[in-house]
């Protein structure tokens, strides 16, 4: 479907009107940030954060355009600080071809190497299993991620000139935002990095909670039977058993293909189908870890769904 449209040149027009409506309620936000109780400007700005990271994601899938340099264009503005959007194009893409929540090879993967966690003492061990808990996913577990990503990436530009390159492509963007949105405009900093930056990473965090699951047969990937509201926050990426099946499947197209795949039922064989949303998440694992921190599958793992400190 999308890769027909692609070739025929065709725009997404439903998906470029996100993208457009998005920049539209950043700037209104932002220049009428004096004129709203700060509650509400970082209330706000936590949801754009969030939806910003789902138009990222849609685009460096193929969308809304057949043109690469169009879609980078719509979602290259650093609008998080912290996160380069080439260097996330390259990981997810990477992501998405390898041995799911291995975290030897998968980017993106929330599991430890077993070697890590039988290495570390009781303190970090409570807080390993804390921050796989929703409460700790979404306090701690913003900063921990954001932190923990930069120091990855401050070890790859060490070696790696393509990446040295991106980041500088980045961080001078970042100067010009930030003089910008902080002097000219003078958006209190604290404002926004707590709504947009750490809130709306939160947001992210809480689609990839449950999203991927170290099971040894079925789909490693999990299905969140969300709302309207969250569905439209994550575009529909919470389906995301059907999203790695046909990850070039434009959001608007998943649900109906996701009913063609049965993906309730091959989530629910595999790493699991949440089907009241995110209350069922929460009911779960609001203050209980989400499986274990030590991949299951990797040697010398704890055997699947181990509990506790050891």
């Amino acid at each position: 479907m999308v890769a027909r449209a692609q070739r025929n040149g065709r725009i997404e027009w439903l998906t470029l009107g996100l993208f457009v409506g998005f920049y539209v309620a950043w700037l209104a936000v932002v220049l009428l940030h004096q004129r709203l109780p700060w509650p509400v400007s970082v209330a706000v700005l936590a949801l754009l954060g969030g939806f910003y990271m789902s138009l990222q994601h849609e685009a460096l899938h193929g969308h809304p355009t057949s043109r690469r340099s169009v879609n980078t264009a719509l979602a290259f503005a650093p609008l998080s600080l912290w996160l380069p959007y080439l260097r996330y194009r390259r990981s997810h893409i990477v992501h998405h071809s390898t041995n799911l929540t291995d975290p030897q090879h998968d980017p993106e993967s929330f599991y430890l190497r077993p070697a890590e966690w039988n290495s570390a003492g009781r303190i970090k061990r409570a807080y390993i299993l804390f921050t796989r808990t929703m409460v700790g996913r979404l306090s701690a577990g913003s900063v921990h991620s954001i932190g923990q990503y930069l120091l990855n990436e401050c070890r790859n530009v060490r070696s790696d000139r393509r990446a040295r390159r991106r980041w500088t492509a980045h961080l001078a963007a970042v100067v010009a935002l930030g003089w910008w949105l902080f002097v000219i405009v003078g958006v209190p900093v604290w404002e926004y990095l707590l709504g947009f930056v750490l809130l709306g990473q939160s947001f992210t965090l809480l689609r990839s909670f449950v999203e991927h699951c170290a099971v040894a047969e079925g789909t490693r990937s999990a299905v969140v039977k969300a709302g309207p509201v969250m569905s439209l926050l994550y575009l529909n990426n919470n389906l995301h058993h059907t999203h790695h099946a046909q990850p070039s499947v434009p959001w608007y197209q998943l649900p109906a293909l996701h009913r063609q795949l049965e993906g309730d039922v091959v989530a629910a064989q595999g790493a699991g189908l949440y089907r009241h949303g995110y209350v069922d998440v929460a009911r779960r694992n609001l203050v209980r870890p989400f499986c274990q921190p030590d991949h299951p599958l990797s040697p010398g793992a704890r055997p699947f769904g181990a509990r506790g400190l050891r």
